[in-house]
C-alpha cells in the first residue's frame, strides 16, 4: 500500500478491503473514490476485484462491505 499522511490529509493507493477496517470511525471529511461497478469496467483478472463478479447480486453483496466502511469513517 502506498501512502501520504500529513496533518492536513491523507492519501492512500491500495485495496480498500484492506485499508478501510484499519481507518478510525469519523475520520473522515471527504473521500474520492472510483468503485469497479460490476459490468461497467473490468480493471483487472484478480479474482478480487470487485469488476469481476459475475452478477449484479454478487457484486451488491461483496460491495456492501465498502458502502458500510465509508458509511462508519466518514462524519456526519
Amino acid at each position: 500500500m502506498e501512502q501520504i499522511i500529513t496533518d492536513n490529509y491523507a492519501i492512500y493507493n491500495g485495496d480498500c478491503v484492506e485499508i478501510l477496517p484499519s481507518i478510525p470511525s469519523n475520520s473522515i471529511h471527504l473521500s474520492a473514490y472510483s468503485p469497479p461497478f460490476c459490468g461497467l469496467f473490468q480493471y483487472s483478472s484478480n479474482e478480487r476485484d470487485l469488476s469481476n463478479c459475475r452478477t449484479r447480486g454478487e457484486f451488491m453483496e461483496h460491495y456492501e462491505f465498502v458502502v458500510e466502511q465509508i458509511v462508519r469513517l466518514t462524519l456526519p
